[in-house]
């Protein structure tokens, strides 16, 4: 005779105590369960509880547990075989859809603006500033590079030139005398003067 005892866990397994001589055996090793042993059970199948063990490192399963083939694994060794995404703000483990930017996995609600601390859309135009993702109008407004001609913001994913620390989008890049596009070309320096070959 069988009484159940203990608790359930996770997928479904429960202890029961053997009161009794009981024909049954183990499903591993497939000896008897002596009177007044434990035995897990689990899908319609009797274990002794160090019999019912993690595939990987052998010791007995007493919580949450994963089927691999044919086998079971504990929460650790699972986790170790098959890492979870976890989030690159917060570090918890992502358990449902998420986004993904620059190698890292976010939840949702976990996509902000490293600046503005907004909510990014995992459609929007995204710039990174020290690997974190920042919106288009923080990058553009506190961020980006300046252009030495225009003064606008050279956008991350923009061309530009840089010479004796300062910043050109391509087109910007111009002789100071006939305003031709040297950005492909030689030039020359004459003070605060860049020169095409022409020019000089």
């Amino acid at each position: 005779m069988r009484t159940k005892c203990l608790h359930h866990l996770s997928r479904k397994i429960s202890f029961v105590f053997v009161r009794g001589p009981i024909q049954d055996v183990c499903t591993k090793c497939s000896n008897t369960f002596p009177a007044g042993s434990r035995i897990t059970e689990f899908d319609g199948k009797q274990y002794h509880p160090d019999c019912f063990s993690c595939a990987d490192c052998q010791k007995a399963i007493t919580s949450q547990f994963y089927p691999f083939n044919n086998d079971y694994l504990c929460g650790t060794c699972h986790e170790a075989r098959f890492p979870r995404k976890r989030c690159g703000k917060c570090g918890s483990v992502i358990t449902s859809a998420g986004i993904t930017f620059a190698g890292a996995s976010y939840h949702a609600a976990c996509f902000v603006c490293v600046t503005c601390k907004q909510p990014i859309s995992a459609t929007s135009k995204i710039s990174m500033v020290d690997g974190q993702p920042c919106c288009v109008n923080c990058y553009e407004d506190k961020h980006a590079k300046r252009c030495s001609r225009c003064h606008k913001a050279i956008l991350a994913d923009v061309e530009y030139l840089e010479f004796e620390d300062k910043y050109w989008h391509k087109e910007c890049f111009t002789c100071s005398k006939c305003q031709k596009c040297i950005a492909e070309e030689s030039f020359y320096q004459d003070g605060n003067l860049i020169l095409c070959k022409d020019c000089i």
